[in-house]
């Protein structure tokens, strides 16, 4: 880098100390730190909202560092974040004691997703004192929609303290059923947080945390990340809907009861999903079919609902990459790529699976009627086939056809569209109807 430019800044990722942090303990740091010159290098706490590594390591050792949000992983669409410690953790690490801080950064792998979130962390870069979160948000929904509603400043006060206040220690990566369906098979033991990688995690947490996760063992593929009230959720949703007749018309406020009523509905799909299982488990052929029922009916009326909502459609972003190309060939191998990329990554093979299948996965109009919903279909096929002919789940079967369909759905070459069809608000009030007898009240 010196050879090429004598004033070269070396800018580094400090993800290896988070991820690895069973290796990089402070000797081990520190010779890796020191051995370029202090001020040639500046370290990015990359996952400071979650693990800031500045706290273990004073200040990185005098080395300068960037404090980071990381927040999303894949650009799924989860509603998640930790205001409070947006509000607060920058302002911590700048003031403290040996501070060698020099500055703020957002370093998500995808945006378009919790503009509370970075609302919130692009202004941290202007503060000099902590944020009084409480505050904050009370005129939140006022600066974002321009107008004053109490019904929109009850439920971003409760959003606040429930699904923007994720306090587990657990960064968030969207594994709800809908997006991210286990490839399991029913028959097998149930999982628990003891198992695989969340055993670490769990082992880490403290007394609190480790109580609260240890009773939330389900019957899915791996723990879904569940850290706040289902039902705080859907009386969020309930307030915000209070506001229709004064917010109808404002494109946030539309945005975010799109957003919201997806959170709440891909919730219940988890808990239907378990139901599911729960009802294969005992031969119950009466609750799989009903459970069943209910699950593949609510994603339909999920793409419904995101097909009403430009920010929620599958065709811009499939158009987006079709437009970059400058020919046919290349029109084609870009829309494979952008369909495989929130699909399933390319090194599977016919029966087994991508390991990072849905890393990358969207809750967008189009993908779940062609793509989720089937799948889902299909899983719930063997389901039914096992009960009713009194057989085991035929999983590699069922591997098979989840992966034809995405080979297929990855290969083909039809439209979508870039333009929403039906009033989001009007839809949403219909669906929280719809489905308000169904939400599981589930406290942590």
């Amino acid at each position: 880098m010196n050879a090429g430019d004598q004033d070269a800044i070396w800018l580094m990722q400090g993800w290896l100390f988070a991820s690895d942090d069973t290796f990089w303990k402070p000797p081990q740091m520190k010779a890796l730190l020191h051995s370029v010159p202090i001020g040639k290098m500046v370290v990015l706490d990359l996952f400071a909202d979650v693990k800031p590594i500045w706290l273990q390591s004073d200040h990185f050792y005098g080395i300068p560092y960037i404090w980071c949000m990381l927040h999303n992983f894949g650009g799924n669409l989860e509603m998640y974040g930790r205001l409070d410690v947006v509000g607060s953790g920058p302002i911590e690490a700048a003031t403290s004691h040996n501070s060698t801080m020099v500055g703020v950064g957002m370093c998500m792998e995808g945006i378009e997703q919790n503009p509370v979130v970075y609302d919130l962390m692009a202004e941290m870069a202007f503060r000099s004192g902590p944020i009084n979160m409480e505050d904050w948000i009370k005129t939140y929904s006022t600066r974002r929609y321009g107008v004053k509603t109490a019904g929109a400043q009850i439920a971003w006060r409760m959003l606040r303290r429930s699904i923007y206040n994720c306090s587990d220690g657990i960064a968030d990566h969207n594994g709800d059923v809908i997006v991210d369906f286990p490839d399991v098979d029913p028959a097998g033991q149930l999982l628990t947080l003891t198992e695989g990688p969340w055993r670490k995690r769990l082992e880490e947490s403290n007394t609190v945390v480790r109580s609260s996760l240890m009773r939330r063992q389900e019957f899915l593929g791996r723990p879904q990340h569940m850290w706040y009230s289902a039902e705080d959720a859907a009386r969020a949703l309930q307030y915000l809907l209070a506001s229709a007749d004064a917010l109808c018309l404002n494109k946030p406020y539309r945005y975010d009861v799109v957003d919201l009523t997806r959170q709440v509905l891909s919730k219940l799909a988890n808990q239907l999903y378990s139901q599911v299982i729960e009802g294969f488990r005992m031969k119950n052929v009466e609750k799989v079919e009903k459970a069943s029922q209910h699950l593949l009916e609510l994603l339909s009326d999920m793409d419904k609902l995101l097909g009403a909502s430009e920010e929620f459609l599958l065709g811009p972003w499939l158009d987006s990459a079709k437009a970059l190309a400058s020919n046919d060939d290349e029109r084609k191998l870009y829309e494979w790529n952008a369909r495989t990329q929130i699909t399933m990554w390319f090194d599977n093979t016919l029966d087994k699976p991508s390991a990072l299948h849905d890393y990358s996965n969207r809750m967008w109009s189009g993908l779940i009627r062609d793509y989720y919903l089937p799948r889902a279909s299909i899983y719930v096929k063997y389901l039914n086939e096992a009960l009713h002919k009194n057989t085991s789940f035929a999983f590699q079967s069922w591997r098979r056809e989840w992966i034809s369909l995405t080979n297929e759905w990855q290969a083909a070459s039809n439209q979508y569209p870039t333009t929403a069809e039906g009033d989001a608000v009007s839809i949403a009030v219909t669906l929280y109807e719809k489905y308000d007898n169904l939400i599981i009240i589930e406290q942590l």
